[in-house]
């Protein structure tokens, strides 16, 4: 403990020593920071005016990153404070957890382009087709709602401009990985276009290894022994994206884009494959006019799907302490989605430096699952559940005094309705309509001392009322089986927080810190208890733990070093513990450490070539909230070093190459990103980009 103190004690005293080097910021790039813009508030807002906290990885910032073996939007956005992320597999979605709130489903609200998707439905939206995330921490259900628990994660996609042209990008790396990428795009007058098409292809890595999992069996553990990897888990994934629109430079005007990925992720053994040809797709339509230029009307509608078929073998056999592997194919699983949102927003800005948000929302899910036994060809297990979620929501935002004095209050009605259930192994197999319904709230305020001061406090509320599988779902079959309980209670949050940012330039400095202090109440838990009598099986339950507090403090710094050089750093000091528990009371909140955080450098030299170091660390953390003290129930501290070397060539007025090498996990450590799916260890790829503006 005394080392770690010691550790953090260190670190905070080189970002504030660091403030000491004197220079001038290049007033370009000082005019850019200022205006970058930002919907932290469901509008778009300059970012140095919102009384939330928002923070913005942008195309600019991407591209310089390491390209990393996993790639999903989680890597993009760890180095930022307040965001902890663990990897899942390298198809599945990025397990971002937000300000300590650890648990990425029901915690964590994912959007598209401002529309709300799960986080599976996040992975069709690939790196290259991403223009920026904005990440709002906080509990924002008044602003964005259900599952903001812990804040909000919104991807904003690319779309054609002048400058976007026709891009090649080839790139070959560890593991015999393949990762083409061909874009196109261009802005006409006042339409846009962007099409672009990548592959990820790789013979992959032991995801879940034996020893591991062994390991795990004779400690008690014998439920995962199943999802051992005998072989490579090679994969397959393509993605295709589109994004057209018109906009008659007026306010009015609208888009439509679709995003879509086929998976194929293999098992690791003989008839054991995790996705078995499974598709994803966001589509969304955005249209918006402006009335008398004191009214904007913006309407969304969507439609995402999702199948993800799998199989799998008998498993494991266990005589004498000795493992047999069956691989006669046992089952087959079947999880089918498909969503509507619907969205109708009005912008009132009838009076000087004031804007009211008048929203309603409408999203439908429908949602199958089965288990199907190869043997017979019968279902063991079937449910089919549908979730309406309505809202209204009311939001009020004033800008004063020049723009140095910025609050904000909101306000949201939330009402769920899950109803045409049925469940195979349930009695009744087709229980009543169960109703959950919330009012929660944000406010926050911002004032500007001067040039260089600048003090926020924001307060928020959250809600979650579980996932439907949850409530209605019973199996008895495969290699994963679960309990229903339709008593489960709602998680309800609260949070508040206070800022302070310091943008010294005079010594091209920026500094943040942002306090921090919640509680969420009926905290939702699940765990995975190993079946008394079948090796290999784990049955999943659900319940309520009397609640959680929470608090701590983000650090963020950004600094000019030089006329080539930029460093960033971040770091989270966090606390997060289950309270008025009886049995749990004390431990810490699953996936929530005492601290993460970063440091990087950028050098960028044209003339020469370009540099990005990356040190990313966090503490020890949990796998369940029961704080089972096991390897990878309790994963251990890391740390771990990425590194980027590129350099651009132009050969010609409009034709580009650029050349990069990157290296994930320079020093071949080896740490669990996610419990038992851990790194893949050391990932060098190198990529030739070759780009044409017409």
């Amino acid at each position: 403990m005394k080392k770690m103190l010691i550790i953090k004690f260190l670190f905070l005293f080189n970002l504030l020593t660091l403030i000491a080097s004197p220079a001038i910021w290049a007033k370009e790039e000082q005019k850019e920071i200022e205006e970058v813009v930002v919907t932290g508030t469901r509008t778009e807002s300059k970012a140095e005016n919102l009384p939330v906290t928002v923070h913005t990885v942008d195309r600019k910032e991407i591209e310089k990153q390491p390209t990393y073996f996993i790639q999903n939007l989680g890597e993009l956005i760890k180095d930022l404070p307040g965001v902890h992320v663990g990897q899942y597999f390298p198809w599945g979605p990025s397990w971002i957890h937000l300000r300590g709130t650890g648990y990425f489903i029901g915690r964590t609200l994912y959007l598209v382009d401002s529309i709300p998707v799960t986080p599976f439905l996040s992975t069709p939206v690939h790196p290259n087709d991403i223009e920026r995330v904005e990440v709002l921490l906080g509990p924002s259900s008044a602003l964005y709602g259900p599952n903001a628990m812990g804040g909000v994660v919104n991807i904003i996609t690319k779309k054609g401009t002048k400058d976007t042209g026709v891009k090649l990008d080839l790139g070959y790396g560890s593991r015999e990985t393949f990762r083409p990428h061909l874009e196109i795009g261009n802005e006409v007058k006042n339409f846009h276009y962007y099409v672009s098409y990548s592959g990820d292809f790789s013979d992959g890595y032991k995801m879940n290894p034996l020893d591991v999992l062994w390991t795990l069996y004779q400690k008690g553990k014998t439920g995962w022994l199943s999802y051992a990897s005998l072989k490579e888990n090679h994969y397959r994934q393509n993605f295709f994206n589109t994004k057209i629109g018109y906009d008659n430079k007026k306010g009015s005007g609208l888009w439509i884009s679709y995003h879509y990925q086929s998976i194929y992720l293999y098992g690791g053994r003989k008839n054991r494959v995790w996705i078995e040809d499974g598709e994803e797709g966001v589509l969304n339509l955005r249209l918006y006019t402006t009335l008398f230029n004191k009214v904007k009307l913006t309407g969304y509608l969507g439609y995402q799907h999702l199948d993800r078929p799998g199989k799998e073998d008998k498993g494991p056999v266990i005589t004498n302490e000795t493992i047999f592997w069956d691989n006669t194919p046992f089952t087959r699983s079947e999880w089918r989605q498909k969503r509507f949102p619907i969205e109708l927003q009005a912008d009132l800005s009838i009076f000087k430096n004031h804007l009211t948000t008048l929203g309603f929302a409408w999203l439908r899910d429908r949602e199958e699952r089965a288990t199907i036994s190869e043997a017979t060809g019968r279902a063991t297990s079937k449910s089919k559940y549908t979730t309406d979620q309505t809202s209204f929501y009311f939001q009020d935002q004033w800008f004063l005094l020049n723009e140095k004095l910025n609050f904000l209050v909101g306000l949201r009605y939330d009402h769920w309705r899950y109803h045409d259930i049925f469940d195979l192994l349930s009695t009744p197999q087709r229980p009543k309509s169960i109703t959950k319904e919330k009012f929660t709230y944000r406010g926050g305020i911002r004032y500007k001392f001067s040039e260089t001061l600048s003090f926020k406090a924001s307060a928020g509320t959250g809600f979650w009322p579980g996932l439907a599988i949850w409530y209605f779902q019973n199996v008895r079959s495969g290699k994963t089986w679960r309990e229903a309980n339709p008593g489960l209670k709602p998680e309800k949050t609260w949070m508040l927080d206070l800022g302070i940012e310091l943008d010294l330039k005079k010594w091209e400095t920026f500094i943040s810190i942002t306090p921090y202090y919640g509680k969420i109440e009926d905290t939702v838990s699940y765990r995975y208890d190993p079946h008394p009598n079948l090796p290999g099986v784990n049955i999943v339950r659900t319940e309520n733990l009397g609640g959680v507090k929470i608090y701590g403090v983000e650090f963020m710094i950004k600094k000019n070093l030089g006329k080539n050089l930029n460093l960033f750093g971040s770091l989270t000091l966090n606390r997060s513990r289950i309270i008025d528990d009886p049995l749990k009371g004390g431990n810490q909140l699953r996936n929530s450490p005492d601290y993460w955080g970063s440091v990087g450098l950028i050098y960028t030299n044209p003339k020469l070539f370009n540099v990005f170091i990356n040190y990313r660390f966090s503490g020890s953390r949990f796998y369940d909230d029961e704080n089972t003290k096991l390897p990878y129930y309790h994963m251990k501290t890391y740390q771990v070093l990425n590194a980027k070397v590129w350099k651009n060539f132009k050969l010609s007025n409009n034709l580009l190459m650029d050349f990069s090498l990157s290296v994930d996990n320079l020093f071949d450590k080896k740490y669990e990103t996610e419990f038992i799916w851990i790194h893949p260890g050391r990932s060098i790829q190198a990529n030739v980009v070759l780009k044409y503006s017409f």
